[in-house]
């Protein structure tokens, strides 16, 4: 065996996108050495190469209990309140560095700073980059320059196999490099996953996430929530396009084949301006109906907002050139759209320090478990680079601050060896699985308009490839050594998945049992983890009481002596409105359409 790469640093990171670099320029503040590493080729950038760029912030002039309500609102009630407040209180900090740094924000003739509403709220806001179309790369190409001022060792195409405990604590991490196969170790006093928890590779926008973060935290021991939600988005059929959450207020509308906007039946009071799983949910019954296919209608935005929406850089304006030679403008006319689904909201379960619960673990950005299965544009570079600096200030801390038991090399290498020593072997090739994975999770049933006998369905295919595909799963050289471990972690993602979706007998936020189309009562977090005899599930009542605001306590007239009277009747006024807005409105309808869904 040709001798490891052998690597020690006080704080390694796993991962280099927004949430990986947000956390290693923190921890390099008080640590002397930090190391990103990345299973991608040097400057790939992860998902945020795909972001717009925009954030959400909150800025002085607002109330932090006035977005946190909303918020809450928006999550259904399922919303971790005390890390949220503080993601909220720190953003305005990480919007002045993007400033300092030269990220440019829309501004209008008066210098104003130019904000979208999300939907259906008042607070919550995000703020546009200019020129749009530039604000992914830009944004990683400006934390990139500041990584490089401050020191921080950026290492390529490392995949990462296992994380390495020493007496119950993480002190590394063991893997190989993609390119050449050398076994790869890392020894590290605190380590931070920024991996994403991991989707499906069903499209351009999550291609590079697939598991692998989620199954090295899993084996850790770290705890998972939220991961019964599923971004399903909505994209163009025959081409890549982005911006729908901006072109919306300015006028687009999702229409049938018959021209209708379609989306004024399933949401009277914000039409396709909801969220986008009510679009997506809208989408199928309307397939289901006779009524497809279903088309995104530019042909009614604003001149202002095809100003503003125009694309002018990056992968989006080499599109729209494409497009034009082709004859199509994408803003004057309407085009075929269809359902998207991209990865799985959840997380790892994280403290106010982004601790996992591990010792020497810590979880940051979409590694994390802030999403109830809701988008709100802007949040992700929110809480990516807040997150990202709760993580590298802690984990730099305590490892600086702990005495680290040290691992032989050797040892870990032969940790990660069932892993390794499948390259070379003839045997099922990773492609395989991931297709039979993605194939099971696309049906309305497991993903869109979820029943239980579709999710079981589902979770019983599932198990026979994970008996009897994965075992046989081999890797004809590194590279596919790296896709066999997405395929690995891929199946975990879509357990942990099916799982938690069968437990969760309600509609709720993202989550839509088409069987069990009302909430069920008082918020619960499902949590899971890795127990001797296969997936612990837990429920555990979102607290309320001090340190809380609104969580429908109307529900839980238990706890109606735990509150002031004032806070009990904004209590009860949430949830009324939430559950008409939300329940209502939606779910009444769903659950009285029942034509079978077109093949």
């Amino acid at each position: 065996m040709a001798a490891p790469i052998i690597y020690t640093t006080d704080v390694l990171v796993v991962g280099g996108g927004f949430s990986g670099s947000w956390a290693a320029l923190s921890a390099a503040a008080s640590a002397k050495d930090v190391l990103i590493v990345d299973k991608a080729a040097r400057d790939w950038r992860g998902l945020g190469m795909m972001s717009g760029g925009d954030m959400i912030v909150m800025q002085p002039e607002f109330k932090v209990e006035d977005l946190l309500d909303e918020m809450v609102y928006y999550y259904d009630g399922l919303c971790d309140q005390p890390l949220v407040r503080k993601i909220l209180e720190h953003s305005y900090d990480r919007f002045c560095d993007l400033e300092r740094w030269g990220h440019i924000f829309a501004r209008d003739e008066k210098g104003n700073l130019r904000a979208v509403v999300q939907r259906g709220l008042k607070y919550m806001r995000y703020y546009l980059y200019h020129p749009y179309g530039k604000g992914g790369p830009h944004t990683c190409n400006t934390l990139y320059d500041q990584l490089a001022l401050r020191g921080v060792r950026r290492i390529s195409n490392i995949q990462i196999v296992k994380l390495i405990k020493r007496s119950g604590r993480v002190v590394g991490a063991a893997g190989f490099h993609t390119r050449s196969g050398l076994p790869c170790v890392i020894k590290a006093g605190a380590v931070i996953l920024c991996t994403n928890t991991g989707g499906f590779k069903m499209s351009y926008l999550s291609n590079t996430s697939a598991g692998e973060g989620a199954l090295l935290g899993y084996e850790a021991g770290a705890r998972f929530q939220n991961m019964e939600f599923l971004q399903n988005w909505t994209c163009p059929m025959a081409f890549a396009w982005e911006g729908q959450t901006g072109m919306l207020p300015y006028g687009a509308r999702f229409v049938n084949s018959k021209g209708e906007d379609f989306m004024k039946k399933y949401s009277p009071m914000r039409g396709a301006k909801s969220d986008p799983h009510y679009n997506i949910r809208g989408m199928v019954l309307e397939t289901r109906a006779g009524n497809g296919p279903t088309y995104f209608d530019t042909s009614t935005m604003s001149a202002e907002g095809v100003e503003v929406m125009t694309p002018t850089g990056g992968w989006m304006l080499l599109n729209a050139e494409k497009l034009k030679k082709l004859g199509i403008d994408f803003f004057h006319q309407k085009t075929e759209w269809m359902p998207q689904f991209q990865y799985i909201f959840g997380g790892m379960k994280t403290d106010l320090d982004c601790r996992t619960g591990v010792p020497g673990l810590f979880a940051a950005g979409r590694a994390s478990s802030l999403h109830t299965g809701v988008y709100m544009g802007g949040w992700d570079t929110c809480m990516t680079s807040t997150t990202g600096c709760f993580a590298g200030e802690a984990a730099a801390k305590e490892a600086m601050d702990v005495q680290h038991d040290d691992f032989d090399a050797a040892e870990a290498l032969e940790e990660i060896s069932p892993v390794t020593s499948l390259m070379g072997r003839p045997g099922i090739p990773p492609k395989d699985v991931v297709r039979s994975i993605q194939e099971l999770m696309v049906p309305a049933d497991v993903s869109v308009l979820k029943t239980g006998q579709g999710l079981n369905r589902a979770l019983h295919q599932l198990a026979h490839i994970q008996n009897e595909y994965i075992p046989e799963m081999t890797a004809q050289d590194p590279h596919y050594l790296m896709k066999l471990m997405e395929a690995r972690g891929m199946a975990l993602v879509a357990e942990m998945y099916l799982r938690a979706s069968l437990a969760r007998k309600e509609s709720r936020c993202g989550h839509f049992r088409e069987d069990y189309p009302l909430r069920a009562g008082a918020p619960e977090w499902i949590r899971l983890s890795r127990g001797e005899n296969g997936m612990n599930i837990e429920f555990t009542p979102v607290p309320c009481g001090a340190g809380y605001s609104i969580l429908g306590s109307m529900l839980r007239p238990r706890l109606r002596k735990r509150l002031s009277p004032h806070t009990f009747k904004r209590s009860v006024l949430l949830s009324y409105c939430h559950f008409k807005k939300k329940q209502a409105f939606f779910a009444d309808k769903c659950c009285k359409v029942r034509i079978s869904l077109v093949s």
